[in-house]
């Protein structure tokens, strides 16, 4: 995972999660401990238009601002931040390393070695991460090691715009990771010795995540540009209504009823092979058709009946967790289901990890 240097080793931090989305910016402040938290505080603020663009901040004098309104909201005094990179600049790899190389000196020049055929941007724009997740189970004398990278500039963008805003940035890390992070948090069977794979399917206003996620590891993911978008484009489009009506015909739910004939079946179907898709690419390249259970996440994956349908589909248990079951007082009328704050819940649950330099 991609972590900003900390000057205190292996101390663990109280943070909030932040999670920079292209449609809204969200927060999520928790206390407690490990495997017994609460969300102590959730919030999101609409992102200034044009001023996150593929997960890149194009404004970030906007962007900014948005983000100290969004802390003024949630009036929490603790200003300690992990956040996430996501998008097209982010690359997530794992790859098998021989066990013989078992110093972090050794390991660290075998790893610069190979990120020159992995990643296809220029070493001096790029910041580097990697971490041992366990032995390779096709060849027990080799581990596997996850690879991530991102460039340089996206780092800097979130840790300055945070910094304005008065923040300590303790941690970067990856978007699906943190989404990985929070599935393995709300959903028992994904911890433990004994864990199942898991597809994690996180449904944005322009992206769809997906992700494979083995002993509570993401070892493979895609980017998908299919998003709640569609589906709002679609109400608009069949209504004849402007896309801001749409969009708030959606998330208010009151849609006419023969949405449910007109327009709501197209579009599960169109996710639905989405993900079909996905898990045909992860059999391919994996060799390995498994996947035990599909957690859906995100704003895209609030409509009614669309768990149930893609397990009708798709032929596997389908979990659909909210976050805000941890904290019941904080939903409303409004905020009925947390799922849009999974991302910055993961990221939030790094406070029950070390920050390591």
């Amino acid at each position: 995972m991609l972590k900003l240097v900390n000057k205190n080793q292996g101390n663990m931090y109280s943070m909030i999660g932040i999670d920079f989305g292209s449609q809204s910016i969200k927060a999520v402040a928790i206390k407690g401990r490990k495997g017994n938290f609460q969300i102590e505080q959730c919030a999101e603020i609409q992102t200034p238009k044009g001023a996150i663009m593929d997960y890149q901040i194009q404004n970030q004098e906007a962007v900014s601002k948005a983000v100290g309104q969004l802390l003024r909201n949630m009036g929490v005094k603790n200003r300690a931040v992990a956040t996430s990179v996501s998008g097209s600049n982010v690359i997530s790899k794992v790859i098998p390393v021989d066990n013989s190389i078992d110093s972090d000196e050794a390991l660290q020049d075998f790893i610069s070695r190979e990120s020159d055929s992995i990643i296809p941007f220029a070493s001096e724009e790029v910041s580097l991460d990697y971490e041992i997740i366990g032995p390779n189970l096709e060849d027990p004398q080799k581990n596997d090691v996850l690879i991530s990278a991102t460039k340089t500039q996206n780092i800097r963008d979130r840790a300055t715009i945070l910094a304005e805003c008065g923040c300590d940035v303790k941690v970067i890390d990856l978007s699906v990771h943190a989404m990985g992070r929070a599935a393995s948090a709300l959903v028992p069977e994904l911890a433990g010795t004994e864990s199942r794979v898991c597809a994690l399917v996180d449904i944005g206003a322009v992206t769809m995540t997906f992700g494979i996620m083995v002993n509570g590891e993401i070892v493979y993911s895609r980017l998908q540009s299919f998003g709640g978008d569609n589906y709002t484009q679609s109400i608009a489009h069949f209504y004849n209504v402007p896309y801001e009506e749409a969009e708030k015909m959606k998330v208010q739910e009151r849609l006419p009823a023969d949405a449910k004939h007109d327009v709501e079946p197209q579009h599960f179907s169109m996710l639905c092979n989405q993900i079909k898709r996905n898990l045909q690419l992860y059999a391919s390249a994996s060799n390995n058709t498994k996947v035990d259970l599909v957690v859906l996440t995100g704003g895209g994956s609030l409509i009614p009946n669309l768990a149930d349908y893609l397990s009708n589909q798709i032929k596997k248990e389908v979990r659909h967790p909210d976050p805000l079951d941890t904290s019941p007082t904080l939903k409303t009328e409004v905020l009925k289901h947390g799922a849009k704050y999974m991302t910055a819940l993961g990221l939030a649950l790094r406070s029950f990890e070390p920050c390591q330099i």
